[in-house]
């Protein structure tokens, strides 16, 4: 493994997908780029701009549609840029998350820690969740949404509208055991090296997921079940509040904090200083 003195502590590198709100995504990643290697993936639509330093790296590859396999090639993409310097370890956040716990006390989790931290579900799960239509069905990847121009509102329409019936009429096959989980996760140097490894001995599995609603919620997962030698703990140290409401996860505010420090979490997710700025101000005194 190289020399992880950019990373800071232990080798801990962060990965963090953002695409919206500059000042929040910039106070996060000034606070965990003190000890650790950020490691930033901006949506490609996005106009951010986000001040690079010693240890932040910035890329805008892909347009991060919600839902689309370009979130999964966006995390991906990111996962192979710290993999090339190397480090202990790997984490997996966006810029709505927030750590619950000072950067020592990440550093002193993960220190001489061999495990794999992350949500992991076979599917069809007892909770119907991932769904398993997400398996069989096709849904676009490069689309255009969240666009309130009539004829680009039309356009998304009739590309779910065509691929929903192209999927009713040729279902995909499910042609193995998938997996599914939280997309957030935690991962060791050696759990990383094998992933990579798969992926190059097992080409198809990204045309495999290139057609699937949420795939990042279930690609890496499925491979890291292929994986033998690997200690998973089922756990992605993440507070996250599903309530099935509209928010889905439910946005965080100042009345969640002691569920969220009683939680035993590293992060919580997640935030909107335009819902409440409240509980973004007291988690940042604490752990500053």
């Amino acid at each position: 493994m190289n020399d992880k003195s950019s990373g800071g502590g232990c080798g801990i590198a962060v990965l963090m997908l953002v695409h919206k709100d500059k000042n929040q995504a910039q106070r996060l990643i000034d606070h965990l780029s003190k000890d650790f290697a950020v490691f930033v993936h901006i949506d490609k639509r996005s106009r951010l701009k986000i001040r690079c330093s010693e240890n932040v790296f910035i890329f805008k590859k892909y347009k991060s549609y919600h839902g689309s396999f370009n979130l999964t090639m966006a995390a991906l993409f990111l996962l192979q840029a710290a993999f090339k310097i190397g480090y202990d370890r790997y984490i997996l956040i966006s810029a709505q998350d927030l750590p619950v716990v000072s950067n020592t006390d990440i550093i002193n989790f993960f220190k001489n820690n061999n495990h794999e931290y992350l949500e992991l579900k076979k599917i069809p799960t007892p909770e119907g969740w991932p769904p398993m239509d997400r398996l069989i069905s096709y849904y676009p990847n490069n689309f255009i949404r969240n666009n309130d121009r009539p004829f680009y509102i039309f356009l998304f329409r009739c590309q779910r509208k065509l691929l929903y019936i192209y999927s009713k009429i040729r279902p995909r096959q499910i042609d193995g055991d998938f997996y599914g989980g939280s997309q957030w996760t935690n991962y060791t140097h050696a759990c990383v090296e094998k992933i990579f490894q798969y992926l190059k001995n097992n080409k198809k599995i990204i045309n495999r997921f290139k057609w699937t609603h949420c795939s990042d919620e279930i690609f890496f997962q499925t491979i890291i079940r292929q994986i033998t030698g690997l200690a998973i703990i089922h756990d992605n140290l993440r507070y996250i509040d599903w309530d099935n409401g509209p928010e889905s996860p439910r946005i965080l505010r100042k009345e969640d904090y002691d569920k969220i420090i009683r939680s035993n979490s590293l992060f919580a997710r997640k935030f909107d200083p335009a819902v409440d700025n409240d509980i973004i101000e007291q988690i940042y005194r604490k752990i500053e």
